[in-house]
């Protein structure tokens, strides 16, 4: 097909929308300005109140002084102030043409209010205070954090800002955060988003769980964690919903410019690098055109030098079984990383009923790692394996978004289409191999033999010689598209009820691409006793490799949904949300080396249930019922049909297919209580249960390539599994024990869980990669007076099963981390920062058994550095 064809083909939805769009907008004269306060009766100003035109996108939320501005069309509007546990405040006003400035001072009378789900687009004007009231307010249980908040934490990725929050919890890649669990489930079962559009996800292996490092955390205005299901929702939700939003165009302008640099306390060795650390961060926010048209463009730049020192053993023939060590492999690792990140957005609102947004990002991760890894035979033998691997990683993320709301009488409409995209590229991998298997061996130690480290070597005085030499190209890309319709219909005029019925269709695939040569007879090549081959003086084995010879495959998955969802605010305490869910999924892949394809269907009805009760405007019980699947990955969903299939994920780890997988289905019931406090404090206790049927388990299988030790990594169904959780969460200013402590804040979160499988009743059985206990607890010190902001925050992981092995559980030990902030104004809109992460350097260890039994083994250990930045940031009034 013509590829312009084609392209027209995928974007003219987009001009399809956008026509129909303009052609429903009204033209509109000159706005007027309505502003105002807003107060209870006995004039204390209320923080985060909504002001709202009602049945249109005009809105804005009360900042810290009661304080709303707005513009409004010329003609007869109504205007609708909100504020929970209060009644709302009703009027209208008759905009002339000649109006310029309408003042407005609004008093409410406290009560229960009886109100739907409240939208508002004032999002600056209030930060974390509006980031409550949303999360008071909405039809389905949630946590929401505003930048106002997460941006004075040392937070580099969005995993890590995440599990600042309550029933979050985080794994770790090379000491950064990447993957996010929810509920103390594994992260396959957690849905990522951005802006409420599905992310695909770069992971050869994970496919099914979004990586979140490739996003930085000060692109992003809000997160929400949504823990419960309602019927517009995806389904594959098991254990909860992320949802991030990027910063969008405001009404009013905004600069900021901030520029850092630091140092690395890690393990660094690369030669000729600068390893040090750089970021920067440039926002620019603006009205363009006569308060209609708004504009947003930002980017973000961190450069980071890290290393990571790993020591690794085996025991007996196969690495697990027997008690003696017969290897120990000592690995360091640097890696200089740049992250590079662009977010630009334009909002048209021609008329208070009609809004449309087009949002573009873009997110790169280039990553040069060199590798020095050193295989000791057992204690009395001489052999030595010395293994240098080099290579470039790129990733990508690119990702388009068109959102659509049209407003009237009684009803509203809104559409989406977003198109996202993936890739990440491994750029001519080198290995090299130094291996001498047998000969003299000194006399080592207990202690010494496992203290090696890579540049310790059995043979000083001679040269190793090369055994052979790896290279291996990869081409990974994931596309999702995606388009949706909701239409909202009130059932009455104070839009307390509405029944909302919607369609989604998405289309995900997946082009993956292997190149792999392997020279055992190099000629050349040897090294120094306890040095390394210098890969940076020599050429690929193969310049421009083909990589359509490969292990490779494409995979594509299209869902289907339709739902029905009604809510219902049936007196000033009592609402609820009914709906049911069709979700229709169509699977086929294809092997390039062997031909065999295949593709299967199945469809499903998932029901949900949530109802909020409210003891009193600022106390609250919410309960849940949901059901919800987790899909198989592509990793096993697509067959190994022979060695030459088999999908080299990472170094020595190989994926290997298996189509007997079944999805995971769940029924999840919930239940919180919420109190909101004074001065945006809340204190949120849950409790929860999952009943897991067909959930899987990570097996793992060892044998050796080549003289190293190679894994080949499956998934595979385990017994129907029950969870029971509790979580609490809190964020909470100190000064109702003594007025001298009102600039500290708390902020933290408990999480626990107990699992139990079907038909296992001893006590270690669990679910793998989920942890039984998380934590982490923050203080917070804000002093304006004193222009200081100092941020000490602790996270906790407890020890957690990450797969079998052979048969064998492998565990990963409890890990402790802990990060320092601080912020200073030095003078009027500029303020100096400094950020330190990874403080305890706590080293992450896997053990075959539980890591507190006295029959456990050590498998690794790893650690990562302590770093930090120190920075200067401009953000004009």
């Amino acid at each position: 097909m013509n590829p312009v064809a084609l392209v027209g083909m995928r974007f003219e939805p987009c001009f399809l929308i956008l026509f129909c769009w303009l052609f429903s907008a009204g033209l509109m004269g000159q706005e007027a300005e309505v502003s105002g306060t807003v107060t209870n009766m006995e004039g204390d100003t209320l923080t985060g109140a909504s002001v709202q035109v009602v049945g249109s996108v005009i809105g804005a939320v009360t900042g810290i002084d009661g304080h709303f501005q707005l513009g409004v069309p010329p003609g007869r509007i109504r205007l609708l102030a909100s504020y929970i546990g209060y009644e709302n405040f009703d009027t209208t006003l008759d905009v002339s043409n000649t109006d310029r400035e309408i003042d407005l001072h609004i008093m409410m009378t406290e009560s229960f209010v009886d109100m739907g789900e409240v939208i508002v687009y004032g999002r600056r004007a209030s930060g974390q205070a509006q980031a409550l009231r949303l999360q008071q307010s909405a039809i389905t249980q949630q946590t929401v954090i505003h930048s106002e908040l997460f941006n004075k934490y040392p937070d580099i990725t969005l995993a890590e800002t995440v599990q600042r929050m309550p029933g979050v919890t985080i794994t770790r890649n090379r000491g950064e955060g990447e993957l996010v669990q929810v509920r103390g489930l594994p992260e396959q079962y957690t849905a990522i988003s951005l802006n409420g559009q599905r992310l695909p996800a770069v992971q050869p292996e994970a496919d099914r769980a979004g990586s979140l490092d490739i996003i930085q955390s000060n692109l992003v205005e809000q997160v929400r964690v949504i823990k419960a299901r309602s019927a517009d929702m995806d389904a594959d939700a098991i254990g909860g919903t992320v949802d991030f939003r990027i910063r969008q165009p405001e009404r009013q302008f905004e600069v900021l410019v901030q520029g850092g640099a630091g140092t690395n306390f890690g393990f660094d060795r690369a030669d000729d690098v600068n390893t040090g650390i750089a970021q920067g961060a440039v926002v620019l926010n603006s009205e363009l055109s006569d308060e209609q048209v708004y504009g947003l463009l930002a980017g973000s730049f961190f450069r980071h030098a890290r290393g990571n020192r790993m020591q690794r053993y085996d025991y007996g023939e196969d690495g697990v079984t027997g008690r003696s060590i017969s290897r120990v492999r000592p690995v360091d690792t640097d890696r200089i990383t740049s992250k590079t990140g662009l977010i630009g957005a334009v909002e048209l609102r021609p008329s208070i009923y009609n809004r449309l947004r087009l949002s573009y990002n873009y997110s790169a991760i280039d990553e040069d790692v060199y590798m020095r890894e050193t295989n000791f035979g057992a204690i009395d033998s001489g052999f030595e394996n010395r293994i240098t691997s080099r290579w470039t990683e790129e990733r990508r993320l690119n990702m388009v978004a068109l959102e659509v709301e049209n407003n009237f009488a009684k009803t509203q409409l809104s559409y989406a289409l977003s198109f996202a995209s993936t890739g990440e590229r491994l750029i001519n991998r080198q290995r090299a191999y130094n291996l001498v298997e047998s000969g003299p061996s000194p006399e080592y130690t207990e202690e010494e033999y496992r203290n090696l480290t890579p540049f310790d070597t059995k043979y000083a005085d001679q040269e190793i010689p090369r055994q052979s030499t790896e290279q291996q190209n990869l081409d990974l890309e994931e596309d999702i598209a995606i388009g949706g319709i909701n239409l909202t219909r009130y059932l009455n005029v104070a839009r307390t009820s509405f029944l909302r019925v919607g369609a989604r269709y998405r289309i995900k695939e997946r082009n993956y691409q292997e190149f792999f040569v392997r020279d055992d007879n190099p000629g050349a090549g040897s090294v120094q006793g306890g040095a390394f081959a210098n890969l940076g003086g020599e050429d690929p084995l193969v310049e421009q490799p083909d990589l359509s010879d490969g292990p490779n495959y494409f995979a594509g998955e299209k869902i289907a949904a339709a739902y029905l969802m009604f809510v219902r605010n049936w007196n000033a305490k009592l609402s609820t949300s009914t709906g049911l869910r069709y979700e229709y999924t169509d699977i086929d892949y294809e092997l390039t080396q062997s031909g065999l394809a295949d593709s299967s269907s199945y469809s499903d009805l998932f029901p949900s249930f949530n109802i909020t009760y409210r003891i009193r405007r600022d106390r609250q019980f919410r309960f849940a019922y949901y059901s919800a699947i987790a899909r198989v990955p592509y990793s096993t969903l697509v067959p190994t049909a022979d060695f030459r299939e088999r999908r080299q994920a990472r170094i020595d780890v190989f994926s290997v297919g298996n189509t007997d997988v079944d999805p995971t289905y769940s029924n999840n019931f919930d239940l919180v209580f919420e109190r909101y406090g004074r001065n945006d404090g809340l204190i949120s206790i849950g409790a929860y249960a999952k009943f897991l049927e067909n959930p899987t388990v990570r097996t793992a299988t060892y044998e050796s390539v080549n003289f190293q030790p190679t894994f080949g990594y499956s998934l595979v169904n385990t017994e129907n599994a029950r969870l029971l959780g509790f979580e609490l969460g809190f964020y909470q200013n100190l000064a109702f024990l003594n007025q001298g402590l009102r600039f500290l804040n708390l902020n933290g979160n408990l999480n626990f869980n107990r699992y139990r499988l079907e038909n296992n009743s001893s006590e270690g059985s669990t679910l793998a990669q989920a942890p039984r206990r998380s934590a982490n607890l923050s203080l917070v010190y804000s002093n304006p007076k004193q222009r200081l902001n100092l941020v000490l925050a602790g996270n906790y992981r407890s020890s957690t099963l990450d797969h079998l092995q052979d048969g064998q559980p492998v565990w990963i030990n409890a890990v402790i981390s802990l990060d320092l902030a601080a912020d200073y104004e030095l003078f009027k809109e500029i303020s100096a920062y400094a950020r330190l992460n990874n403080a305890t350097d706590h080293r992450s260890e896997r053990y075959i058994g539980k890591p507190d039994e006295d029959d456990s083994l050590l498998l690794s250990t790893t650690n990562y550095g302590i770093w930090g930045v120190v920075g200067l940031r401009w953000r004009p009034e």
